[in-house]
């Protein structure tokens, strides 16, 4: 059995009475005079409560002209008054009143009375405690059908309580109850409506003074959820991830994420699909089963499906809270991809930016001895560059373009950044020359380079190369940009 106390402090309004010392008798009184003249004044209330958790310290002041003292009564040991009585040297003191904790089950009351010396003036002062708190509960025991019924839990206290629920589809045969301070038990019936939805559950409160007791109870009701599935995620490269479902109803499912597309299956299982995750943080979807009709409210069960990075970050870089990248100069900062690829088409979507006077963005790819680089250099050069130690490229090679001496407003103006690196023998119609091997740089959408190096892969079928794109140097002139997606499709080689 678990014992709580309860009780109510009643605090006391402080009535203050003006004393006077020794000094103030006229020495030269009779002594009929000087009796008249004596004072005693107490500024306690007549009556205080006090609660029986814990001990209370109360505290009135006495003053007087006389000696004076404070007679507590024999069986009032539960009380602790200091000072009893008043020192020689002064006769005005702060009384203390400290009640221990009271582990009875009944109120106990003291009166304490102050008293002077020559005086027949008393002040009582009544000071009580209340009984300690009991509550005791049995939860109900076993889950309501979803026809829903009645089932019986008990309350026992000696104090006056109430019950309620956290929902209002259950409710109590009786809900509240008296006490005169002897411990009582009480069944009573708790009452649930029928459920036309899912599984449900609501909490129960039983309060009595300042004890509580709570339990939880459950009704059944149609399925509608996922089986369980430690750490759903899809891969971070793209694909695709199945949902085992159980349900007793017509449902259908939503994805919160547009990243994500979550449909029904025809077995009745949940298809998530995701393709390449394009941004530079860890992504989320929240996947939910709602019913079919409209008759049950908002029913609903959710799973959350992950999917990881494809890069790695360094330098100096920070990612923000949409899962773009702001990239800063200082340091050579770069996003690399996680894996390796032979030709691909890579774009970037660019978002806020502040190129300074020799601000650069680089896209690359390195494959063992051999790099690939697009420069964007302000007071410099455009250029395609390709050179290493392959056979294939034993020497540096620049390409030069249009945009020789590119501006920062021109910089500060590009919203796309898209980097080729085409495989021999591909042949795109659109362009008016065809070269064995294609490096091509576009700027917002616009062809800008494409240079037929012969292929850094050629002499490999098994080569794959990592791609990276931010700072190459270290130049500390302000410059940063904010990359919000990353999209790499690799391209079939013919």
């Amino acid at each position: 059995m678990k014992h709580l106390y309860t009780s109510i402090l009643y605090l006391p309004v402080l009535l203050m009475a003006a004393g006077c010392t020794l000094d103030d008798i006229d020495t030269q009184m009779t002594d009929e005079e000087a009796l008249a003249s004596i004072r005693l004044e107490c500024d306690a209330l007549e009556s205080y409560t006090v609660p029986a958790e814990r001990g209370k310290t109360l505290s009135f002041r006495v003053s007087a002209t006389t000696p004076w003292s404070i007679e507590v009564p024999s069986d009032a040991a539960w009380l602790t008054v200091s000072p009893l009585s008043s020192a020689v040297s002064s006769l005005s003191e702060d009384i203390t009143v400290k009640a221990a904790p009271n582990e009875g089950f009944v109120n106990r009351t003291a009166v304490l009375t102050v008293s002077g010396k020559n005086t027949d003036k008393k002040y009582q002062v009544t000071v009580t405690q209340l009984r300690s708190g009991q509550l005791v509960v049995e939860p109900v025991a076993g889950e309501f059908a979803k026809t829903g019924g009645q089932l019986p839990f008990t309350i026992g206290s000696n104090n006056a309580w109430k019950v309620e629920a956290a929902d209002p589809w259950l409710t109590f045969s009786q809900d509240s109850g008296e006490s005169d301070g002897t411990p009582r038990t009480v069944t009573v019936q708790a009452v649930a409506a029928v459920n036309k939805a899912i599984v449900r559950k609501t909490t129960v409160t039983v309060a009595s003074g300042e004890l509580t007791a709570s339990f939880e109870v459950t009704q059944q009701g149609e399925t509608l959820e996922f089986e369980p599935l430690d750490s759903p995620s899809v891969d971070r490269k793209g694909g695709e991830l199945l949902l085992a479902v159980n349900a007793t109803l017509d449902w259908r499912v939503e994805t919160d994420n547009p990243a994500f597309t979550a449909e029904k299956t025809a077995d009745g299982k949940v298809k998530v699909s995701a393709p390449w995750n394009n941004r530079f943080a860890p992504r989320t979807a929240r996947i939910t089963l709602k019913p079919v009709a409209d008759d049950l409210g908002e029913v609903s069960n959710s799973i959350e499906v992950t999917q990881a990075v494809n890069f790695k970050l360094e330098g100096n870089y920070e990612v923000l809270e949409d899962g773009a990248v702001k990239l800063s100069c200082g340091a050579k900062s770069r996003v690399t991809t996680l894996d390796n690829f032979r030709y691909v088409n890579l774009v970037l979507t660019l978002g806020d930016k502040n190129f300074g006077d020799k601000g650069e963005l680089w896209c690359a790819v390195s494959a063992g001895g051999c790099n690939i680089y697009n420069q964007l250099s302000l007071g410099g050069n455009l250029r395609i560059r390709q050179d290493g130690t392959l056979p294939v490229a034993k020497q540096s090679t620049y390409k030069n373009t249009s945009l020789s001496n590119i501006t920062k407003d021109k910089l500060n103006a590009m919203t796309e950044y898209r980097f080729e690196v085409l495989p021999d023998g591909k042949v795109d119609p659109s362009y008016s020359n065809v070269y064995w091997h294609y490096v091509n740089f576009w700027y917002n959408g616009v062809l800008n380079t494409s240079v037929n190096y012969r292929s850094v892969f050629a002499d490999d079928p098994t080569a794959e190369g990592v791609y990276w794109f931010g700072f190459y140097n270290t130049t500390s002139d302000g410059t940063w940009y904010v990359v919000n997606t990353c999209d790499i499709t690799p391209i079939a080689e013919s």
